[in-house]
């Protein structure tokens, strides 16, 4: 007997919703590092980070210093230097041309070594965008 392709495709709809339940849960991320949402940076607890008036994060090191990025989605995240998810020339920023981070997955950048404002975006995520200031 043939089974109706509706309910295979009803079969996959729920494997695919109980899969992600059943796996192991997300480490939290700890104070000082740059959570990765779904669709955003998250930076709560990182010091002298804020919210642009734009929405977008806004992280302020100092020449020298690292970063470190976590991701606490189940979803994968490529990041590099850019803008609404288009990459470009990294120029002096530390941010290698691309990173993908899958879950849980950790990623601390070399040091920062020139000042000025760089950005940073999502390849999967176009919405994901942050900026980087470089102190002297």
């Amino acid at each position: 007997m043939r089974v109706p392709r509706f309910t295979v495709a009803a079969a996959l709809v729920v494997a695919a919703m109980a899969i992600p339940a059943a796996a192991r849960p997300l480490d939290p991320v700890p104070a000082g590092m740059v959570g990765m949402g779904h669709e955003g940076y998250e930076i709560t607890g990182v010091p002298d980070a804020h919210r642009g008036a734009d929405g977008v994060p806004v992280i302020t090191i100092h020449r020298g210093d690292r970063l470190s990025f976590q991701n606490d989605s189940r979803w994968v995240h490529i990041i590099g230097p850019g803008s609404r998810g288009l990459l470009k020339d990294p120029g002096h920023g530390a941010m290698a041309p691309l990173k993908m981070l899958e879950e849980n997955d950790v990623y601390t950048t070399p040091p920062w070594t020139t000042a000025g404002t760089f950005l940073l975006t999502c390849t999967v995520h176009p919405e994901m965008n942050a900026k980087v200031v470089v102190l002297p």
